[in-house]
């Protein structure tokens, strides 16, 4: 036999054996080549239009409208777009952790169940559905999430009632082809109530910026408090020296009542003023020294047992008395007169730099002025529903801002030490 064909003999030979051996290694399991891969393998995040959580108790939509999300089981009042973003890249991201091999008669050990389907007493049993439409309304994905699985504290940790216990890590979710994984992350956001979707940015002045308070409204004294200058404290106008002293306390709780308040929810538009009791409302101002000027219009309890608050507010802008600038009125820069050359002395300086300031202080107050009307817009429009307890400050009556002192004449009677018997 020629070596040419003995060679090629050879390298067949090593071919087929090498062929055989790759045939015949163990082939990996199904469940086991979808570890690591995607949840939802090619969701197109981008065309989500419309989200809908759907519970045995409550369907939740948010949707995209003209570009903005909203609640729209809200009057579609503007959604919070991080945890709406957040949502859709974990739903894109989600990766198989591990393949369950669950029955149907199991399912509801891992609140599996369909709430659409709403089967009798299976309320427990149920899971929360997550639909993914486009803005046709054509369904683009769907999932099923279940309960959390827990992991059991490590042993040797803290012991005693500050001890941890059992806590979350990962989720039982199935499919739209009814296939049950155990994925990595925990998701609990989409278990929220509907208020938890809101926007939260509502009033936010903090209580050493403000520097006016008025309040007034119907059957009560007109408040007004100033602060002259920062670091100062507050006065009253009207307060005569007979009435008593200014309650420093009750004038914090006033001046801190816009920091950071939020509100609860959201009131229904087809409510009436007479419904709402803003048709004759308590009127609480509050203006601070960069120039905004925040107005709470309050109206009635929401019944005789729950003293949350209907509430509408505004923001405008005025520019502040001691800053002089306004968005109109920037410097302009001296004109020359024609074929005169530039003054480069002292003179030309000075006025060059009083142009620039003039017109940094006017860029900064059209700033301040389109970010108020930017809040406004947003919030002009919408009868809000405040906790209680943050009506309170704003409800505090003139009365209740004075303390009362005792007359001069029994001050002094007080401070004189016994007379001494007399002689007899």
């Amino acid at each position: 036999m020629k070596t040419r064909n003995l060679v090629l003999l050879v390298v067949l030979a090593g071919a087929l054996i090498s062929w055989a051996v790759w045939s015949m290694r163990p082939q990996p399991k199904p469940e086991t080549a979808l570890i690591g891969t995607k949840v939802l393998p090619g969701l197109p995040v981008n065309q989500v239009h419309e989200i809908v959580l759907i519970t045995t108790n409550n369907t939740l939509t948010l949707a995209r409208v003209k570009g903005t999300w909203t609640v729209a089981s809200r009057f579609n009042y503007p959604a919070d777009f991080n945890k709406v973003a957040d949502v859709l890249l974990q739903l894109g991201e989600l990766k198989v952790g591990q393949v369950m091999t669950v029955s149907d008669a199991q399912k509801g050990a891992f609140k599996l169940l369909d709430p659409a389907a709403k089967a009798p007493g299976a309320q427990e049993q149920s899971g929360t559905r997550v639909e993914l439409r486009d803005e046709n309304d054509g369904l683009l994905a769907t999932l099923l999430i279940g309960k959390p699985f827990m992991r059991a504290a490590p042993d040797g940790g803290l012991q005693g009632p500050l001890a941890f216990g059992d806590y979350p890590d990962g989720q039982y979710v199935q499919t739209a082809d009814a296939r049950v994984f155990l994925v990595a992350q925990t998701l609990d956001r989409f278990t929220n109530d509907i208020k938890g979707w809101l926007a939260e940015e509502f009033i936010d002045a903090a209580a050493a910026d403000i520097c006016e308070i008025a309040v007034s409204g119907p059957e009560r004294a007109a408040i007004k408090l100033v602060r002259p200058k920062e670091g100062k404290p507050f006065t009253l106008e009207g307060l005569q020296d007979e009435e008593g002293a200014l309650d420093t306390a009750k004038v914090n709780q006033m001046s801190g009542a816009l920091n950071l308040l939020g509100f609860d929810d959201i009131a229904a538009p087809t409510l009436s003023p007479k419904e709402t009791g803003l048709d004759h409302p308590l009127v609480f101002e509050a203006k601070t020294r960069q120039g905004r000027i925040y107005t709470l219009r309050i109206g009635n309890t929401l019944t005789n047992d729950t003293f949350d608050r209907y509430v509408q507010a505004s923001v405008a802008w005025q520019a502040p008395a001691e800053s002089g600038a306004t968005a109109k009125d920037a410097a302009p820069a001296p004109a020359l007169s024609s074929g005169s050359a530039p003054d480069k002395g002292a003179a030309g300086t000075n006025a060059a730099d009083t142009a620039a300031a003039g017109q940094h202080k006017a860029d900064e107050a059209a700033k301040e002025a389109d970010k108020a009307k930017a809040l406004n817009d947003r919030l002009a429009a919408w009868t809000f529903i405040i906790k209680s307890y943050r009506a309170e400050p704003l409800l505090i009556k003139r009365a209740d801002l004075i303390k009362k002192t005792e007359p001069p004449g029994d001050a002094a009677e007080k401070a004189l030490p016994d007379k001494p018997a007399e002689a007899p």
